[in-house]
């Protein structure tokens, strides 16, 4: 179903989100570290990770606008799986010195599909009867219509949109990978998060 039951699961949703945004705004930020010899691939990834910062600021803002809630949020499963594959894969990063072009090139491939889920997620929040939910909690404290709030929500799914279409540059500026040298598989890669048992992180305080 698209409709939320209720204001603090569509609270609790928003508040998984900020963290999912400063999760992957970090993701891309220390890939982009990895890149350094090559700048212009380094950039795109770091305009990803500042997209990330930016919609983690704006997604707060309308958290903290809320009416407070007591309960845990209880994740998606594709946010759940996400979420899994980023803290397992950063802990593989963190051993890696650089990442290969050729390496670069199959992580946009699946950062695309990260990109995907977070414009469901933001396509699910704004359907009509989450939005109507929204614009009645914050009309308590400013003066928001629907179009306005469905705005804001538009813009977040344009941004993933065209985080897709940086992926997809960064793939075709790679594509000329060397062709004497194969190899076994990458140095690094987003693993399988069912393989990892350790709990999902509790949603900061906000």
């Amino acid at each position: 179903m698209a409709k939320y039951d209720d204001m603090e699961t569509l609270t609790n949703s928003l508040k998984c989100l900020v963290v999912f945004e400063s999760k992957t705004e970090s993701l891309y930020k220390d890939i982009a570290e990895k890149a350094s010899d090559m700048p212009l691939v380094k950039s795109l990834l770091i305009q990803i990770s500042l997209d990330g910062q930016k919609h983690a600021a704006v997604l707060k803002g309308i958290v903290q606008s809320l009416p407070k809630v007591t309960s845990d949020p209880k994740l998606p499963k594709s946010i759940d799986d996400a979420w899994r594959s980023i803290d397992a894969f950063q802990i593989e990063l963190s051993d890696v010195a650089t990442i290969p072009e050729e390496d670069l090139r199959s992580l946009s491939e699946q950062l695309s599909d990260l990109e995907s889920i977070m414009a469901q997620a933001y396509d699910m929040v704004s359907q009509f009867e989450n939005l109507e939910l929204l614009c009645d909690a914050l009309g308590k404290l400013y003066e928001v219509s629907f179009d306005t709030l469905k705005t804001v929500f538009m813009e977040l799914i344009h941004d993933e949109r065209h985080h897709k279409e940086i992926l997809s540059i960064i793939a075709e500026l790679l594509s000329k990978a060397p062709e004497e040298e194969v190899q076994a598989g990458p140095l690094v890669q987003f693993q399988n998060p069912d393989a990892w048992s350790r709990p999902t992180p509790s949603t900061p305080q906000f």
